[in-house]
């Protein structure tokens, strides 16, 4: 008989000897990888740990969970008292928190709670106490109260104290256990902190008793919910509601920071707007009234609602004056500058009484006379105060006045608008469209400005230069200028439209253009729309066919000077002396018929007489006299020469 070496129990197919540890060892991978690998369709799944360098195959189920730590029932949570060091003082923070506080804290605080062991310094509960103190008188009053309590208000405030897992079908009587276990916990959470406050509290008492503070205890100083004012971006108070308040470090330099709220009309409602301030880090104490964040005193709340009720005015559209200037206000037209469709039977909602000193110092809207979007001071705002006799100082032919007149007037009353024919086409046509020919200074622009103020509407002035010179840009432009215009009720002026109006060629393609996409926004307008012009040799015949009116002014003969010259006297005050009599008497100014129809002689536009008695008023006031026919011949001389010289080196210059 042959003997058998036993470490040759079994051979490889290549005739290798395997031994009975490499087959075992073979054998217990091949039932790993069954518990360990899971053959898809096509794919392979393996569970692999990281073990030294390498993934090596794992058996999840193997994995034993460490045995949890015995929650202790007896206490709500430990009070660690911490040394960094032997002498050192020690700081306090709380842990192992019972399954009811850990719930209320994730709630109500957050943060660190979500954590798996939170571990929560006591101090960081004192900003935060009062708000704990009003959660427990909450739960308080309503288990001291309990058959005036409704099951749903109680269910309420137990999910508002963290409490999640609540049956739809529970009872009442179940609903006032758990709350009576949740006021019970925060009892000793409540009472612990309080104890542990105390020296501060005291400390805060101290030093506010003297109108003082420091800068750690500003965190109590100021709570959520209190209504205070801090210094806007125009150096004027507003107030605002503490919603957080936190410590900073900005540039190696502690800040601390409030956030907040106040309120604003956004053109349909008033909603919530956020404002911060900071106040940066000082030693010692300060007096509280010179941060620059202040509780609110009553005074203070009492000028801030009046001016509130002034903003609240201002709600909507409004058209006012602004610093001597004409302004629109409309937070809509603000936001959206391509312009928007206004609803006329908008109303404003009302707004609490005891919300108004929550408004903001200024509006929004248009500079009409820088033509600018800014904002506007609430307090600057004035009523617009029309020029009544703006169409009487109108130099026009009688007859060409009364077109106007009564063309305009029939736009003041949508009823007999309406009944005016428009378009066959429904929305197209039905507004004032006049144009305006003539030389500069002969009172085009005038009366644009007469017809607003006898419409007493805002006159929207637009000059071809502010225009796109793209056939896609003017469209977009002109679209949205009508679409305010319309929104404001505004006369429309658009000033030397000369490119838009004159007749089309073969040779100029772009202009071509230019004129189409005029024509076709324009003749869409409703409203009061005046083009200027003061080039054009020939009208384009598609305009000729969409104008209301057509004007032509003329150079001012010596007639029509004399009238202009005694209307911008008038205007500035003088009285005109017809038996050629001039007063002398001091503070007063006037002026004869004499030296009127001597100035009428000289051949000045319309728009030069009103800035030489413009300039010559301004010559007098610095001479402290009253206007004179003295200072217009002082400004007239300065005037003449320069014409002298300018005409001087034009012939010069002629070949």
């Amino acid at each position: 008989m042959v003997s058998v070496d036993p470490i040759l129990e079994d051979a490889s197919e290549d005739g290798t000897a395997i031994s009975e540890d490499e087959a075992a060892a073979e054998k217990a991978m091949e039932e790993l990888k069954k518990r360990t690998e899971l053959q898809c369709e096509h794919y392979l799944q393996r569970h692999l740990l990281y073990e030294g360098y390498r993934w090596v195959p794992y058996d999840p189920s193997t994995y034993v969970k460490p045995k949890t730590e015995r929650e202790d029932l007896n206490n709500y949570f430990y009070v660690n008292v911490r040394y960094d060091r032997k002498g050192a003082d020690p700081s306090i923070a709380l842990s192992h928190w019972s399954k009811t506080l850990l719930s209320i804290l994730r709630k109500l605080i957050g943060s660190e709670f979500f954590s798996r062991e939170p571990h929560y310094k006591v101090v960081a509960f004192f900003p935060d106490l009062k708000m704990l103190r009003e959660k427990l008188n909450s739960a308080k009053s309503v288990l001291s109260s309990e058959a005036d309590s409704t099951q749903e208000g109680i269910l309420d405030l137990l999910k508002s104290l963290g409490t999640c897992d609540l049956d739809e079908k529970i009872s009442k009587s179940d609903t006032l256990l758990r709350l009576a276990d949740i006021a019970e916990h925060l009892v000793v959470l409540v009472g612990y902190v309080e104890e542990q406050f105390r020296p501060t509290a005291y400390r805060l008492q101290l030093v506010t008793g003297y109108g003082h503070i420091e800068f750690d205890l500003l965190q109590y100083f100021f709570e959520p919910g209190q209504h205070v004012s801090i210094l806007g971006s125009d150096d004027l108070p507003i107030a605002l509601v503490i919603k957080k308040r936190r410590y900073d470090t900005i540039n190696n330099r502690r800040i601390f920071c409030v956030s907040g709220y106040g309120l604003y009309w956004n053109g349909y409602a008033y909603e919530r707007r956020k404002l911060e301030c900071a106040i940066e880090s000082f030693e010692g104490t300060r007096e509280a009234s010179s941060l620059p964040i202040i509780h609110l005193t009553p005074s203070l709340k009492e000028k801030l609602t009046k001016r509130g009720r002034l903003y609240a005015s201002y709600s909507g559209l409004h058209y006012k004056i602004y610093r001597g200037k004409r302004v629109i206000v409309d937070v809509l037209a603000y936001d959206d500058q391509s312009g928007y469709i206004r609803d006329p039977n908008q109303k404003i909602p009302d707004i609490d009484e005891e919300d108004l000193h929550l408004l903001p110092t200024k509006v929004y809207g248009f500079n009409l006379g820088t033509k600018e979007w800014t904002r506007f001071l609430v307090e600057h705002l004035e009523p617009v105060v029309f020029d009544e006799n703006a169409w009487d100082h109108l130099v026009l032919d009688k007859n060409v006045k009364t077109l106007i007149k009564g063309l305009v007037e029939v736009t003041k009353n949508s009823n007999s608008s309406s009944k005016i024919i428009s378009d066959v086409i429904s929305g197209k046509g039905g507004g004032l469209i006049s144009v305006l020919h003539g030389p500069p200074g002969t009172g085009k622009t005038l009366t644009a400005e007469a017809v607003a103020e006898l419409l007493r509407r805002p006159l929207y002035m637009v000059g071809s230069s502010e225009l796109p010179s793209s056939p896609s840009g003017l469209e977009r432009s002109l679209k949205s200028i009508l679409s305010l215009a319309t929104a404001w009720d505004a006369v429309l002026l658009i000033d030397e439209a000369d490119v838009y109006l004159e007749q089309r060629s073969l040779h100029e393609l772009g202009r071509n253009a230019l004129v189409s996409v005029a024509l076709r926004i324009l003749e869409y307008h409703r409203g009061v729309l005046f083009l200027t012009t003061n080039r054009i040799s020939t009208f384009d015949e598609a305009f000729l066919s969409r104008f209301s009116i057509a004007i032509k002014y003329k150079e001012l003969d010596c007639t029509g000077r004399y009238v202009v010259w005694r209307k911008f006297f008038e205007m500035a005050g003088s009285t005109i002396v017809e038996d050629g009599t001039v007063s002398v008497e001091k503070g007063t100014s006037s002026v004869s018929q004499v030296d009127l129809e001597t100035l009428s002689q000289k051949n000045f536009n319309g728009r030069t007489i009103k800035n030489i008695i413009r300039t010559a008023q301004a010559l007098a006031l610095s001479d402290k006299q009253p206007l004179g026919i003295k200072h217009v011949q002082v400004v007239l001389q300065a005037q003449e020469k320069f014409l002298d010289d300018f005409s001087t080196v034009n012939r010069s210059v002629k070949p």
